[in-house]
């Protein structure tokens, strides 16, 4: 298609008609002539489609999917992707649909264009749920195609450089999304040149003010320091060739958003900035890097603490550079990064390299399973999570890169995020070496699930299928992985422990109507599922069981309506507690029951039965009708440890907490946790234990040995 048929195509570009032949001079230096004539056929089709349709600008809006196709263009992506960046407005602007697209330009260029397609006409109860919508969305295209998001990242990047036509809330929302979703996403994936300048681009949209004042106080020091910087990278350089090595030097500045957060993080102002320009060597090969390392570093000398070696280890992206920083002339800071032409491309293009790779007829560098096995994590945490807040919140915790380095028993390693623990590693690794953890080994020592990993430390996970997650993990790991996995495995058993309870309420309840279960009409039974919006009696069982529904008004609704209460009915009777029931039915933390206690249980939504005592204070505050109680009593034969409370009250004399401590061990007791409870004003010292027990016997035994010593003047079990 000659400059002619462009303009005859499109009025709405004439005046752009020297920017689609700028184009097409770029794609037609790595791609073949039948692609060219490819991207040709979407271009007239794009033009034709929004044909008539301006942006807020006032310019033809053929412009913004040509931009966006030129971007891809700048980082040698094939065909496609170029074809769906200039057609992927198509089928939301215009009348063309996905099945137009796909008898043009086939399968595969429909599913890109439908996969970057906003989600701007479907409507949502809240924000975050639109927000969530369109990141699922997203996301799911790119697990099955990752160009979705590259396209998508294209189209960002221009809206941003042509945002001013915007008013000032949009323009803030579209800037605040783009630094919390779009630009980690890109870093993510290791573009870092693409997020740099989405980076910069949306600061400058969210904070123009604090953007105009940063960027005018880079450009007065950049006029002081450039003499000094062409100095710094010419003796570099020189010294570099006087010592055999070919390589390239480039004095660098660092990015406008990259030093505002460096001085919010470390709370600095910008005079205390010394790092501001760089200097970047890049050599032919690996063993050139490290030879440019220690020449530069008898050049000048270097900052410690300051080098990263993440050639060896590379970032989680699949970064890879040598970082060290110097002290130049006049006391000046300058950080230096070394890398190879390989790995400089990978740097600045990420994941979109393989694709420039693949244009030289060259094997990729980039084996790009990190990035397929995160949008895995990503499509895991989208299925766990219970509403869009939480989604959100997650995926932009999983957006930050791992900062800690730990090896497998095999030698192999793994990044993770900071404070990361053993718990987090092993769902890391595979969630069965999570879901069986028995127990850890650091560097060959014993570790327990919370130790925080340090670099370079090697773990190993022992297993034992009979084991699962602990509750209690969710209160220290780090990562969605570990988080969404505990709760997943936690959320299946507590459904089966659900059941069992449920049917043991059901059960109870239908016995006041001398009736059982089996007893009950199919179509009977299939209506009041129906009423409950269950599919299974299991899941009537689970939720009744979870405390979303009270067995008794389930009992009368399922019993016939001529069926006259008992006289002796089962609420005259009591279900017994064996403490096996799993995590449906839990024990109040303001009385400890333990066996030997008279019981009641509340029923408490999502919680299931929360067991208490009798004559707890806490069940004078909460609703006290008989849907809501239970009368339990304990099993005969229960086989298991509890949580109970006891009050000391002692001399304050030095040691006296060690000394009790010892006493209730040397007992075989375990002590959970110590207290001192302030509540009394005698000069004495009073502190309150929790520990665990067997049942009331055990108890009073312990505290009738404990009141023998000389030390404590009162002990008691502590009350509600």
């Amino acid at each position: 298609m000659d400059k002619t048929s462009i303009i005859k195509n499109s009025r709405e570009f004439n005046i752009s008609s020297k920017k689609y032949l700028d184009f097409k001079k770029k794609i037609s230096k790595y791609l073949n002539p039948y692609q060219v004539k490819k991207i040709e056929k979407s271009f007239n089709l794009a033009c034709d489609a929004h044909k008539g349709q301006v942006r807020k600008s006032g310019e033809a809006y053929i412009h913004h999917p040509l931009s966006a196709a030129s971007l891809l263009a700048d980082f040698q992506l094939d065909h496609e992707s170029i074809m769906a960046a200039i057609l992927h407005d198509v089928i939301e602007d215009t009348e063309i649909g996905k099945e137009n697209l796909k008898k043009s330009f086939g399968v595969k260029v429909a599913e890109l264009v439908d996969g970057v397609s906003k989600l701007d006409k479907l409507s949502f109860s809240t924000k975050e749920e639109a927000d969530a919508a369109n990141l699922r969305k997203m996301i799911l295209a790119m697990s099955q195609d990752i160009r979705v998001i590259l396209i998508k990242l294209a189209d960002r990047k221009h809206n941003l450089e042509t945002i001013d036509a915007l008013d000032s809330k949009k323009r803030k929302k579209i800037g605040k999304e783009t630094l919390e979703i779009f630009a980690p996403i890109a870093l993510r994936l290791g573009i870092h040149s693409l997020n740099k300048e989405l980076e910069d681009l949306a600061f400058e949209t969210v904070y123009p003010f604090r953007y105009a004042t940063l960027r005018s106080m880079i450009q007065k020091s950049r006029g002081n320091r450039k003499e000094l910087m062409e100095k710094i990278k010419n003796l570099i350089e020189k010294k570099l060739q006087d010592e055999g090595l070919n390589t390239s030097v480039v004095a660098r500045e660092k990015h406008v958003y990259g030093l505002y957060k460096k001085m919010k993080l470390k709370e600095f102002k910008f005079s205390q900035i010394n790092d501001l320009f760089g200097v970047r060597v890049i050599s032919n090969t690996v063993d050139d890097c490290y030879r440019s390392l220690g020449i530069i570093h008898n050049l000048y000398t270097p900052v410690p603490g300051r080098f990263k070696d993440y050639i060896a280890i590379p970032k989680s992206n699949g970064y890879q550079s040598l970082h060290t920083s110097i002290i130049g002339p006049h006391g000046l800071p300058i950080e230096i990064q070394i890398r190879t032409k390989d790995m400089n491309i990978l740097a600045e293009s990420g994941i979109a390299s393989h694709w420039f790779y693949k244009s030289k007829n060259i094997p990729s560098l980039k084996n790009y399973t990190k990035e397929q096995q995160w949008i895995t994590n990503l499509l895991s945490i989208q299925k766990d999570s219970g509403n869009p807040k939480e989604y959100l919140k997650s995926i932009k915790a999983d957006l930050h890169p791992g900062k800690v380095y730990v090896f497998t028993p095999k030698g192999n390693i793994l990044d993770l995020p900071k404070r990361s623990t053993i718990i987090d590693y092993a769902y890391a690794v595979h969630t069965d070496l999570g879901n069986n953890y028995a127990s850890s080994k650091v560097d060959d020592l014993p570790a327990s699930p919370s130790t925080i990993l340090k670099n370079g430390q090697r773990v190993e996970i022992l297993v034992n299928k009979k084991f699962i997650p602990d509750p209690g993990w969710l209160n220290f790991v780090v990562t969605e992985k570990a988080r969404h996995s505990i709760r997943a495995y936690l959320k299946s058993i507590k459904k089966i422990d659900a059941i069992a309870l449920g049917k043991k309420l059901l059960d109870y309840s239908l016995k006041d109507f001398d009736i059982q279960l089996n007893d009950i009409p199919k179509k009977t039974l299939n209506i009041v599922l129906q009423e409950y919006s269950c599919e299974t009696i299991d899941d009537l069982y689970a939720e009744i069981g979870l405390g979303n529904s009270i067995a008794k008004l389930v009992a009368m609704r399922i019993a016939p309506t001529d069926m006259p209460l008992k006289e002796n009915s089962a609420s005259n009777t009591d279900i017994q507690i064996r403490g096996t029931e799993g995590l449906v039915v839990s024990y109040a933390k303001c009385c400890y029951p333990i066996p030997g206690d008279p019981i009641l249980g509340h029923i408490s939504q999502e919680k299931g039965v929360v067991v208490h005592r009798q004559k707890c204070r806490s069940l004078n505050h909460m609703k006290k009708s008989s849907d809501e109680t239970l009368d339990l009593s304990w099993a005969d034969n229960v086989d298991d440890t509890f949580s109970a409370s006891i009050k000391v009250e002692v001399e304050n004399v030095r040691g006296v907490l060690a000394m009790i401590s010892a006493q209730i061990a040397q007992n075989d007791f375990n002590i959970e946790s110590v207290t001192y409870d302030d509540t009394k004003t005698t000069g004495h010292n009073i502190m309150v234990f929790v520990i665990s027990i067997n049942g009331v016997k055990e108890l009073n035994k312990l505290i009738k040995k404990l009141k023998k010593n000389s030390n404590i003047l009162n002990v008691e079990r502590k009350r509600s």
